[in-house]
C-alpha cells in the first residue's frame, strides 16, 4: 500500500505533505508510547497515534517512518507541525478512531508489525 491510498483509506487530511510525493508502505503500527515505537517499528513504516506532540515527530525521525497519523480527530499542535517540517515527516491527521483507522488499513492489506517484524494482513 502507498501512502496516498492509505491517506484515502483513512479519509484523513494531510497537514504536512511527503516532501518525496507518494511512497510505498512497509507496513502500519499504532501506539501512543513513544517507547514502543522506537523499540518495535521499522523504517518506512505508518505510524497511526493520539498523541498529537513534536516528540511523535522526533520519533518518527530517528525510526525514519514513512508517516504519522493523528487519530480521533485530535488538533496537530503547532509545535508537532513545525517539528514535521523541519524533519520532512509527512503528517496526516483523520476522524476515525485509532481501533476503526488499524482496521480499515488491514482490511485492505497493509501489514502490521508485530515483535519488531512486518506480519502480512
Amino acid at each position: 500500500m502507498t501512502l496516498a491510498e492509505a491517506i484515502e483509506v483513512l479519509q484523513a487530511e494531510t497537514v504536512v505533505p511527503a516532501p518525496e510525493g507518494d511512497r510505498e508502505l512497509a507496513a502500519g503500527f499504532a501506539s501512543d508510547l513513544m517507547s514502543d515505537v522506537l523499540a518495535f517499528a521499522r523504517q518506512d513504516t505508518l505510524l497511526l497515534t493520539g498523541l498529537a506532540t513534536d516528540q511523535t515527530i522526533r520519533t518518527a525521525a530517528v525510526r525514519h517512518l514513512a508517516a504519522v497519523v493523528v487519530v480521533a480527530d485530535k488538533e496537530v499542535s503547532s509545535d508537532m507541525l513545525e517539528a514535521a517540517r523541519e524533519e520532512d515527516i509527512p503528517l496526516c491527521r483523520t476522524a476515525m478512531s485509532k481501533f476503526a483507522a488499524c482496521g480499515r488499513l488491514w482490511e485492505k492489506g497493509l501489514s502490521a508489525v508485530e515483535n519488531g517484524k512486518p506480519r502480512d494482513a
